[in-house]
């Protein structure tokens, strides 16, 4: 078992230095997927990753400054837009 766990992270480790250097934060974002996906519904996964939290903090940022037309609820919006 423990050949089998060190051949995999030689594997790892040349697989990564192969990858494009665009490619190196995308492996870093499934492995704190990885990490996490024990305590995160499967469904909602997508929310944990850095790229989806780095867009909610940008909406948070526009909500604060009024750049959200409602309350931020798709109902309110529609009731807003229809006036």
């Amino acid at each position: 078992m423990e050949t089998t766990v060190i051949q995999y992270r030689k594997e790892l480790v040349k697989e990564i230095k192969e990858l494009p250097s665009n490619k190196i934060k995308e492996v870093l974002d499934f492995i704190c997927f990885i990490k996490a996906k024990e305590s995160i519904d499967p469904a909602q996964a997508y929310f944990w990753t850095k790229k989806w939290q780095k867009m909610e903090k940008g909406a948070d940022r526009d909500k604060k400054r009024g750049k959200v037309i409602g309350n931020g609820t798709v109902s309110n919006l529609l009731k807003k837009l229809k006036g």
